[in-house]
């Protein structure tokens, strides 16, 4: 009996020490707690979004606001919201027209702001109760990007941060990248530098420093791989640079196409971050062959086999004097393949697109286009555009401006179509619908810049990670040619898979919608 009784005791033990072990490992994964990785998601997807006060009138169709910019319904949510919290304030602030729309608007999907709204919008959200609540959405929505990544599998803290920072753009957005870094595993032996890595190589440049940033402070937060046990990519534990000596300190010029940074000083490491040619980077210590580098926010290894340093840089002070002459030295330099057969007008097809002093993402920050807006540009390589835009002068990427043809051969044409655009739409659904067929033209996407990498979810027009009617209504528009979609839009509008888009999509959708068809897209 004595024995028995001892084995069940032993037994018992062993089961003990086995849960023990298992929670004291789930333990060290989830050491970082929810509220630290939300607060963390906050700050950097706000850092990328906006300030608290942040108006887009007019984003893809309808107003988006405040830290997060929230789009649409959600916009008039949170507005709402903050008038009932301080009614008197919002009454003062909107004045009784807007105040009224605010308190019983049945939807904003396609609610754009007046220039006085937008003003007074932004009044209403920085005040107190406007900040508060913003905050406690804001927190509120991050944390369920937190807990919709720890529902798929993932514990380390760096990922799942990163994941939510992919996940405000679009849950099929995060999803497709993740299952690309997952390259059919699970998802939990997915690690940051290669979450990190595989969502650059499936984003357009347009958020590549959104990207970078995002890591850099992840890591700068402890919870890259290296924090993690067993390391990931990086093999674990600190980056060897014994060999490394500060008399290779300076500023260096890329002079390679392009220049990997690496999380390591090896070709092992996993990629950070891309060096454009020319770009003007900080050189820290280095060993002969690889270099400790900085460069607009990102930090890592790059061979040095492509670095040259600019002595120049490290011991004249002319820079400091004469900035404008260097800019522009170097931005004639870079145009001398520009050519005035791109001269036309360009509408942006992005939330919003930089003007640069000069034709590199390296180059300072001039300005910026918001989407839809017409820009004038005088000549271009296919790359890059010389543009004017509300008196300010300098370069764009092309990959964001889409010719306007028929705008640069009659001022008449643009703007008849667009008053019978908006009598139609205010008549009926019908007519607009009896418009759309007296075109017979179709709007082809141009697969040179929207491609299947960019489809989050056939049929998601709105990317909002459904498929409803607003999705129809949203496209209708687009047909109408009184809204313009991004990348990611167009490329889920196309609901046959045929590279055009043109009222059989919004058909086919509707069929969707009324369960005609299962599935989206309908080949």
């Amino acid at each position: 009996m004595r024995k028995k009784i001892m084995a069940v005791v032993l037994s018992c033990l062993t089961i003990f020490a086995l849960v023990a072990s298992s929670f004291a490992v789930t333990f060290s994964a989830s050491a970082v707690s929810v509220d630290e990785m939300t607060k963390a998601a906050v700050q950097i997807i706000s850092r990328s979004e906006g300030t608290y006060g942040t108006i887009n009138p007019n984003d893809n169709g309808a107003v988006s606001i405040g830290m997060l910019q929230w789009h649409a319904d959600r916009a008039l949510q949170l507005m709402r919201s903050i008038a009932n919290a301080d009614t008197g304030s919002a009454q003062s602030i909107l004045g009784s027209s807007f105040y009224n729309d605010v308190m019983n608007a049945s939807n904003w999907n396609s609610r754009t702001f007046s220039s006085a709204e937008s003003t007074a919008a932004s009044n209403l959200l920085t005040t107190s109760a406007g900040k508060s609540k913003q905050d406690a959405l804001a927190y509120s929505d991050v944390q369920g990007y937190i807990s919709a990544g720890q529902n798929l599998g993932i514990s380390n803290a760096g990922v799942l941060v990163y994941y939510a920072e992919l996940y405000n753009r679009g849950m099929g957005v995060a999803k497709r990248i993740l299952n690309a870094a997952a390259g059919g595993g699970s998802y939990s032996s997915v690690t940051l530098s290669k979450l990190h890595t595989t969502a650059l190589a499936n984003s357009s440049s347009y958020y590549t420093d959104r990207l970078n940033n995002a890591y850099n402070t992840i890591v700068s937060l402890g919870w890259g791989d290296a924090s993690v046990s067993g390391g990931g990519d990086n093999g674990g534990g600190s980056v060897d640079t014994s060999d490394f000596s500060e008399s290779y300190a300076g500023t260096y010029t890329v002079t390679a196409s392009s220049l990997n940074v690496r999380s390591t000083p090896s070709t092992s490491g996993a990629k950070v971050g891309v060096l454009p040619n020319g770009a003007q980077v900080t050189v820290t210590s280095a060993n002969g062959s690889w270099a400790a580098v900085s460069y607009n926010g990102i930090s890592g290894y790059c061979s040095m086999d492509y670095l040259k340093q600019n002595a120049a840089q490290t011991t004249a002070p002319a820079e400091t004097t004469a900035p404008a002459q260097t800019t522009t030295t170097a931005a004639t330099a870079a145009t001398s393949d520009f050519s005035e057969s791109y001269a036309g007008t360009y509408s942006v097809n992005a939330s919003s697109l930089n003007i640069r002093s000069a034709p590199t993402t390296s180059a300072s920050k001039v300005g910026s286009i918001p989407n839809g807006a017409q820009v004038t540009v005088t000549s271009g390589n296919g790359k890059w555009a010389a543009v004017s835009y509300n008196g300010i002068s300098g370069y764009c990427s092309m990959d964001y401006l889409k010719q306007a043809a028929a705008q640069t051969t009659t001022t008449e044409e643009t703007t008849a179509p667009a008053e019978t655009t908006a009598t139609t739409a205010e008549t009926t659904t019908t007519a607009a619908s009896q418009q759309d067929t007296e075109p017979a033209e179709t709007t082809p996407i141009d697969m040179n810049r929207v491609d299947e990498a960019y489809v989050s979810l056939y049929g998601d027009v709105n990317c909002d990670g459904t498929i409803d009617i607003l999705d129809a209504v949203l496209l209708q528009k687009y047909l109408n040619g009184s809204v313009q979609l991004n990348y990611t839009q167009l490329a889920n509008s196309d609901c046959q898979k045929d590279s055009q888009l043109d009222i059989t999509d919004v058909t086919v959708l509707m069929q969707y919608l009324l369960r005609s068809f299962t599935s989206l897209p309908v080949a």
